[in-house]
């Protein structure tokens, strides 16, 4: 498994870190996870192919996660280089997702919906897929009311969990455990705590709670990439620790 970091930042704009997205490459799937605005344009300036992806994964419903659906499905539409014609795009998302995709369809449907694309939206909260070459376990975690994270797992020993948006909780803990490489958002110092988001010091306890094998660090905000985040959790993990750039490349 190939994954490519498109945006490591959040909504506030900051010079090289975007919006979140990661692109997940198989033998046989493309996989958009999330895709805040911008997360499209990247694909090229990072030499990947967007019209490649067959799944779409949503944590959660933010704006800076999702809103590149739009520009997505128009490009789909309007570029002659994508093959729409018996094509199926799956969108997997938390419960609510449909709604909130049939409210965006209702504005902007009508320039953005492929007529011969099929799109085939599943709602999950607790939840085992099974793709082609690929297993993604989707669980709950706290940061919304229907956020969840997904684990991405080749059956060949190699896996990845992404947290998306959350605090530490003990479902988070459990659906990482053992995991080759654990991708947590880290977006706040300790000093400025918020009620959503993870701090360096929780980052590096559930690091060494779910005992993964490395993990990457991302969705920074400015006030975070300030403060030591390495050493601090450093006191917590001793495991490899790597902090997301946009473009940073993972493979598993």
């Amino acid at each position: 498994m190939k994954l490519t970091v498109i945006g490591s930042g959040v909504l506030i704009p900051q010079e090289g870190r975007g919006n979140s997205g990661y692109f997940l490459e198989t033998e046989h799937h493309s996989i958009l996870i999330d895709g805040g605005s911008g997360t499209l344009r990247k694909f090229p300036e990072f030499n990947l192919d967007y019209r490649k992806i067959d799944t779409i994964c949503y944590s959660h419903l933010h704006p800076d996660h999702t809103m590149d659906l739009i520009p997505l499905l128009f490009a789909f539409k309007h570029d002659p280089k994508v093959q729409t014609l018996d094509r199926t795009l799956q969108i997997i998302g938390p419960k609510g997702f449909q709604s909130f995709f049939n409210r965006m369809m209702d504005i902007f449907g009508q320039w953005v919906l492929p007529e011969d694309m099929d799109i085939k939206i599943k709602e999950v909260t607790r939840e085992k897929i099974a793709l082609t070459d690929l297993n993604i376990t989707c669980n709950r975690t706290i940061h919304t009311d229907h956020s969840i994270t997904f684990r991405f797992d080749d059956g060949k020993g190699n896996d990845i969990f992404y947290s998306g948006d959350t605090i530490l909780c003990e479902e988070l803990i459990e659906s990482a455990r053992g995991v080759k490489t654990l991708i947590l958002e880290c977006s706040a110092p300790d000093e400025m705590k918020s009620e959503n988001h993870l701090t360096p010091t929780e980052c590096g306890k559930i690091a060494a709670e779910s005992k993964c094998e490395k993990l990457v660090l991302t969705h920074f905000f400015p006030e975070v990439l300030k403060t030591n985040i390495l050493g601090t959790i450093s006191r917590y993990y001793n495991g490899k620790i790597e902090m997301a750039y946009d473009g940073m490349v993972i493979n598993v």
